[in-house]
């Protein structure tokens, strides 16, 4: 491979609408990775508390916020708390042994025991309570299947049903069962701190199973004195449940199809997907589709075409933004991974609003009964209609907390969204947006003002060019939610008098 697509030089950062979630690991944890990734088109970087010490997060988000204000680009980092993840304990000599179909298994919860053929430990202290005779255990993302045939205190019985080579500290699935371990364990109350004290922009949030868990973590992120918002990692059978109840509390939604695809089946995923992406574009949130996206660029430069098609449906649904864990954690090609996934995603945004197009993303159209919308959101509708009616060039929003933005992106609108704001917390939350471009702009005492100076700035940048169309919402001064006026202008009108 060449030197510049290691590096990122000579990269041009091309932004797509649907963003992109890269994860930061051994592979991508240095400067130049982190750069040359931002300039293939990762939008925001997640920080994986599963692994990694907090000094090595803390560099991380160091280099993250410095490449960011250097390349003069929104970048988000997204904080990934574990979760109640119930894992196998360590091996004698850490040396892996094979199950075979019909053979017991011991698995002891709770204790400090050294796993050897027949007998292994379970971090979780409540395992033997919470499953019963005939359920199933499995391990390793599905690959091995146990039975439960008996249980005896604290050591669960089991057989075999489908072997593998059993490995330490591999993952344990309870699908059907309901698990009581707390949403947050005591490592994500100490990652949580860590992660408010660096003022990340999103908090994910695993295993969710309730809208409860949800408000749960916002109370004590308020009682932290955080700012900061929750993602729910949709994962458990339950959370499909309450779907809209969780989505109802979350700031954003994450479609985690790893544990999902075990949980559930994976034949069930990709209905699932579809459902929680259009409740999320409804609700006017944004949505991430993740897992095993281009699963196999961990050790190949190249995709699959099923992992291209994969990439492209989630488009085509609505997703607003695609995640990378692996891909750029661990693997072998890091920036080539996001150049690959922004190469696919603005190929495939080519097609979106092609009216002839089977699989065409159409602007939604809803009914305004009276009552049941805000101004703001009329405001951001009207906007949109002028905006397709005059096939201006896009819309340009002030916002100082990125509600407003979040409206307009909901609109899946053709032309791009230009979201304004003088505040960086909202400037960085912005990167998870579909379609936004966010600009830093200062503040600015009259709505007249603020015309100005994006006018100026969107010309300067080369987003737009004289006599350019467009349509800007804005609303009272230094007020959050009141987004109330659409104003059509002619962009360099002005400037020329």
């Amino acid at each position: 491979m060449k030197k510049e697509k290691e590096t990122g030089r000579g990269l041009r950062r091309q932004p797509t609408r649907s963003k992109i979630v890269a994860t930061i690991g051994p592979a991508s944890n240095n400067p130049v990775t982190i750069r040359g990734m931002m300039r293939a088109g990762a939008d925001v970087f997640r920080i994986n508390f599963s692994h990694g010490r907090h000094d090595q997060h803390a560099q991380s988000i160091r280099d993250i916020r410095r490449i960011a204000r250097e390349e003069k680009i929104a970048i988000g980092i997204l904080a990934d708390l574990q979760g109640p993840k119930i894992r196998l304990g360590a091996f004698r000599d850490g040396e892996p042994f094979l199950l075979k179909k019909g053979d017991s298994l011991e698995i002891v919860a709770g204790e400090k025991l050294l796993g050897e053929p027949g007998r292994v430990s379970c971090v979780y202290d409540q395992f033997a309570s919470d499953v019963e005779v005939g359920e199933r255990i499995l391990i390793d993302d599905g690959s091995i299947e146990l039975k439960v045939v008996k249980i005896e205190g604290n050591t669960v019985h089991t057989v075999v049903r489908y072997g593998g080579l059993l490995r330490q500290h591999k993952g344990v699935n309870l699908p059907g069962t309901k698990v009581h371990a707390p949403s947050l364990t005591e490592k994500d109350l100490f990652d949580l701190e860590f992660a408010l004290a660096h003022r990340v922009d999103f908090i994910a949030l695993s295993f969710v199973r309730s809208a409860s868990d949800v408000t749960d973590l916002k109370d004590r992120i308020q009682k932290l004195g955080g700012d900061v918002e929750v993602v729910s990692k949709i994962e458990r059978p339950e959370a499909v449940k309450e779907i809209r109840e969780i989505i109802a509390v979350s700031d954003g939604v994450m479609v985690a199809r790893g544990d999902m695809g075990v949980e559930l089946g994976p034949e069930k995923v990709p209905a699932v997907q579809k459902q929680i992406i259009a409740l999320c574009n409804q609700a006017a949130i944004p949505v991430i589709t993740a897992t095993q996206m281009l699963e196999s660029m961990i050790s190949s430069p190249r995709p699959t075409r099923a992992e291209a098609s994969d990439v492209a449906n989630a488009i085509y649904d609505g997703t607003s933004a695609l995640m990378l864990s692996a891909e750029t954690a661990s693997g072998n090609y890091p920036i080539l991974a996001v150049r690959t996934m922004n190469r696919i995603a603005r190929e495939t945004e080519k097609h979106l609003f092609d009216p002839h197009g089977q699989t065409a993303l159409r602007r939604r159209t809803r009914r305004l009964d009276k009552g049941e919308c805000s101004i703001s959101e009329a405001t951001v509708v009207a906007a949109a209609s002028a905006t397709l009616a005059l096939e201006a060039r896009g819309i340009v929003v002030f916002t100082e907390t990125g509600r407003t933005a979040k409206l307009v992106a909901r609109e899946r609108m053709p032309q791009r969204m230009f979201a304004f704001t003088p505040h960086q917390r909202t400037f960085s939350r912005l990167s998870l947006q579909w379609g936004v471009i966010p600009l830093l702009t200062r503040k600015a005492r009259t709505v007249a003002q603020l015309h100005r100076m994006a006018e100026e700035d969107l010309l300067e940048k080369h987003l737009a060019k004289d006599q350019d169309t467009l349509v800007f919402i804005a609303g009272l001064m230094q007020v959050s939610g009141a987004t109330n006026t659409v104003q059509i202008r002619k962009l360099g009108e002005d400037l020329k008098g």
